[in-house]
């Protein structure tokens, strides 16, 4: 097989097949990128056997054939060959690239060898077409919520739930939980778990395009244009999260600027103490008082005018979970609902209920 194409389309692609090859594969071959010869160009292929993706690329292809190439380095020369075209040619059991003032060949690992591919699930009256913009949104305002090292599977990814018009999204790791709603057309329901790794890879393979989702027992393929890429889910029922959001009713409510409270919280980690990082949030008469004390770096107070009428109440919080939501939030203001120290809070943009936060607060 011989195939001819632009340097820079490429390396564009393999880029992307970089971000699902194994760093440590646990079969040798998931280190290959596989390499179809089609009528118009060729498909690429990577896989860790959690995720696989698949991507066209559209060049001049001679003497069609299949070969498994060893990824790494492959992509290590495309990057540093100068010439704006590449032509590879496949012989036996050896890839060779070559021009006029250099040759490289790379022996070939066994096709045979290469994991099963995933079955790319066929269109049916469940999926779904949605911006990429939409689905980035949602990752960024939930995903900070996810922890890997937890036990229990369900809580290493994120919900995916559309029912009728919304789509949901929702992370938690126990101590803290953000839910993200977007309205889409369709009726058909979906309740899935998207694993970490998928979460982690989506933004950098999808970019400013429509994805098409489908949906089986097991795996979600998502598409767009020349890329497919197929994720296996989590396994597990993830708890109900409606149950412990708190009701906006019978709760303190403050008014507080995003950037003050960001800004302020900034300052006052500098003088936490790691893993033992809290901060002391006193709610006055219109007036936000932070506390933050360590016994090895000091102490540090902050004042912030806020709407607040509400009696006095004084609730301990890790400063780096708020910190994590106001990073994502778009509203100048945020709405802050409290009932006690040691019931939850709810945070949302000003009257803006389509990304709600939850966080426990620390005992005092």
């Amino acid at each position: 097989m011989e195939i001819l194409v632009e340097r820079d389309k490429l390396l564009e692609l393999l880029e992307k097949i970089a971000r699902v090859l194994p760093s440590k594969p646990v079969i040798t071959t998931t280190g290959g990128i596989l390499i179809e010869g089609k009528k118009d160009g060729v498909t690429l292929t990577a896989t860790d056997l959690q995720l696989t993706l698949k991507i066209f690329l559209e060049c001049s292809v001679k003497d069609k054939e299949t070969v498994l190439m060893p990824g790494k380095n492959f992509i290590s020369l495309i990057k540093k060959i100068p010439e704006e075209r590449v032509k590879i040619t496949t012989k036996e059991s050896t890839a060779i690239i070559d021009n006029k003032s250099f040759q490289y060949r790379f022996l070939l690992m066994n096709v045979e060898e290469f994991p099963k591919l995933p079955v790319e699930k066929e269109a049916s009256s469940g999926d779904f077409i949605i911006s990429s913009s939409i689905l980035l949104e949602m990752i960024k305002k939930t995903s900070y919520c996810i922890n890997p090292e937890e036990p229990r599977m369900y809580f290493r990814g994120v919900l995916f739930e559309k029912k009728d018009s919304f789509l949901n999204m929702v992370a938690t790791d126990t101590r803290r939980l953000a839910l993200v709603k977007k309205e889409v057309q369709g009726e058909n329901k979906v309740k899935i778990i998207l694993p970490l790794r998928l979460i982690e890879v989506f933004p950098l393979i999808f970019k400013d395009t429509d994805v098409s989702m489908s949906f089986s027992k097991n795996q979600i393929t998502l598409k767009s244009d020349r890329i497919t890429l197929i994720s296996q889910l989590l396994e597990g029922e993830f708890p109900d999260y409606e149950k412990v959001i708190p009701s906006s009713t019978k709760q303190n409510t403050s008014l507080i600027k995003t950037s003050e409270l960001l800004d302020s919280l900034d300052r006052l980690t500098l003088m936490s103490s790691g893993n033992l990082s809290s901060v002391r949030m006193n709610f006055r008469k219109n007036l936000l008082v932070l506390n933050v004390e360590s016994p090895e770096s000091g102490s540090g107070e902050e004042r912030i005018e806020i709407e607040y009428s509400g009696p006095e109440n004084t609730i301990i919080f890790n400063p780096d979970y708020l910190i994590d939501f106001l990073k994502t939030v778009d509203q100048e203001y945020i709405e802050f609902f409290f009932q006690d120290p040691v019931k939850p809070a709810k945070l949302c943009g000003k009257g803006e209920q389509s990304y709600l936060y939850v966080v426990m607060p620390m005992k005092p």
